[in-house]
């Protein structure tokens, strides 16, 4: 589900019963080198927390050149819940135009 669907869902229920993320935009300059930010949606159906966005930068080839990981703000959301993470890399000195993102959490069984 590419994130030019988003506009057309209604609700919750249209969307898989998954930790969703999706990158919004990239952008690139000289000074503050590349960034990346985007969203996570939790509609796993429990609330989730320790809530970390992994980026995989990928080259031509679409060989990984960079790995890293950020945690979300917040980092724990209830069903439905929607948080963000900004991806701020100085010394990756070119546009980021593909890279593999994914989520990692686990449940929050405390409320």
């Amino acid at each position: 589900m590419g994130i030019e669907s988003f506009p057309e869902i209604e609700n919750f229920q249209k969307l898989p019963r998954e930790v969703i993320i999706k990158g919004a935009s990239t952008h690139f300059n000289e000074t503050e080198g590349a960034s990346l930010q985007g969203i996570v949606i939790n509609n796993i159906g429990h609330p989730i927390k320790n809530i970390r966005a992994q980026l995989v930068i990928l080259d031509k080839d679409r060989v990984p050149l960079l790995g890293t990981s950020i945690p979300t703000e917040p980092d724990h959301l209830p069903q439905g819940g929607i948080a963000n993470f900004k991806f701020q890399l100085k010394d990756h000195k070119k546009e980021i135009p593909s890279y593999f993102l994914h989520a990692n959490w686990g449940f929050d069984e405390t409320s």
